[in-house]
């Protein structure tokens, strides 16, 4: 597979025509021979500035389509309307490649392809980070490819230890190991791992190398790519980070064989959200899945780290595209730090979850998210996740969680939000009562449905 993504900068008074253009020849372009997809990004802070995401079936159809009267026609009428020459990519999809990003990510089992990164970069001294469900279940997959004298650092599992004492902890031991700058951690573990682990690598002796090794579905999708690294601080998500690349990413999804139920559903929530904000078609084949125990993780797992991976390319510090993997994230990681402080905490996925579908409510009012659409994801996703009790969790607490969000610019409270399953806006904001209004959207329906969340 190539996907496409193609960067333009259009005259503020030509936005219009090039919408009218793109959504008369979409349908054309997406039947045409050895085309997967087609979407369109839009800046809302920037209406001028759009991108186009595209998946084809080889750089032979992609070249096809470039000869084409379709291609040659829509150029012809668009080229007038660019206010700077667009900027294109194109990624080969086949795993790994290192063409969009400057580290490889590697499927499959996971010791082979630890023993054979270690013999190409020959690390002065290795550190392996993990947790205690990961030391347990994952740490005796790896140990023997090891070198004998390895540090393995500990930690409890969980995200309310996602924090600054954490990383002091983990530092101390790489200080009483002498791990000097040619040192290599191996993060083994979910997200909390990777994040934190990543960060103390990447601020120990100003930085030193670390693979991603992540263990649960959510780290595999979503937290083990894209360079996003950090802790939690005063009830804020991940708000002390920086960005920083790993040396490489291996995911060997038989660590998922031992994940309870509950951490496989969240990390699911990332994988629906790939597929709401770019592959329609994706989406179509998710809803069918009568359990997640039907799910074929060989399969979903690349295809959605793939999305994640392609916008990350072409936009690694989240200056403009990467925010349209925020959807649902706005009020879910206000909802998951405040519901840490309560007897019903939530895991990650779940949160966004009911961000999803909050954030769903305000796509309809904002962004023209068709109500056949809406109602699609808030019964798929309260079929997968069920309900959370919203109402044990102050709607002021909340507002001020999400007014700390690091997405934030300006006084408004940032959203990314769908104008149709399938395709995303960013830099939508909202007001408060907005907001409040797609809480009680989420707790009405739930109260409609009386659907519990499932254990």
């Amino acid at each position: 597979m190539i996907t496409r993504i193609v960067w333009m900068q259009f005259r503020p008074e030509a936005v219009n025509a090039f919408l009218a253009l793109f959504h008369e020849r979409a349908p054309r372009i997406r039947s045409f021979p050895g085309c997967h997809h087609l979407a369109l990004w839009r800046d809302r802070a920037q209406p001028h500035v759009m991108c186009t995401y595209s998946l084809w079936e080889s750089e032979a159809a992609l070249e096809a389509y470039r000869h084409a009267e379709l291609f040659r026609d829509t150029w012809a009428q668009t080229k007038p309307l660019f206010a700077a020459r667009p900027r294109a990519w194109s990624f080969d999809t086949v795993w790994p490649t290192e063409a969009s990003l400057d580290y490889p990510i590697y499927f499959g089992q996971a010791a082979p392809q630890l023993e054979q990164l270690l013999g190409q970069h020959a690390p002065s001294s290795v550190a392996v980070l993990v947790d205690t469900h990961t030391a347990l279940y994952c740490y005796p997959h790896i140990r023997s490819v090891l070198p004998a004298d390895h540090l393995l650092i500990r930690i409890p599992a969980g995200e309310t230890h996602k924090q600054l004492d954490t990383c002091q902890y983990i530092w101390s031991q790489m200080l009483q190991a002498q791990l000097d700058r040619q040192a290599l951690l191996i993060n083994l573990g979910g997200g909390v791992i990777g994040d934190m682990g990543g960060f103390c690598a990447h601020c120990w002796k100003r930085g030193i190398r670390f693979v991603q090794v992540p263990t649960t579905l959510l780290a595999q999708v979503d937290a083990s790519t894209g360079g996003k690294l950090g802790v939690d601080f005063m009830d804020v998500k991940n708000i002390i980070g920086a960005f920083g690349d790993p040396l490489a990413v291996v995911i060997d999804t038989t660590f998922l064989r031992t994940l309870p139920p509950a951490q496989l559903r969240s990390g699911f929530a990332e994988v629906v959200k790939h597929a709401l904000i770019a592959d329609a078609e994706h989406w179509q084949q998710l809803i069918q899945l009568p359990t997640l125990d039907a799910a074929d993780w060989t399969q979903i797992v690349p295809h959605s780290l793939a999305i994640k991976r392609q916008i990350v390319a072409a936009d690694p510090y989240e200056r403009g595209l990467r925010k349209a993997l925020n959807f649902g994230h706005t009020i879910g990681h206000a909802i998951e730090s405040a519901a840490l402080h309560t007897t019903e905490s939530l895991l990650h996925g779940e949160a966004i979850a009911i961000g999803m579908i909050c954030e769903s409510w305000l796509s309809a009012k904002k962004a023209g998210l068709p109500d056949d659409e809406l109602q699609a994801i808030t019964h798929f996703l309260l079929r997968i996740f069920g309900c959370y009790p919203l109402n044990n969790l102050p709607i002021a607490d909340l507002l001020a969680l999400m007014a700390n969000d690091k997405k934030n610019e300006g006084q408004g409270v940032n959203f990314s939000l769908l104008p149709h399953i399938g395709a995303v806006e960013i830099n939508h904001t909202a007001t408060p009562e907005e907001i409040q209004d797609s809480l009680a959207y989420y707790m009405e329906t739930c109260r409609q449905q009386d659907t519990a969340k499932p254990h």
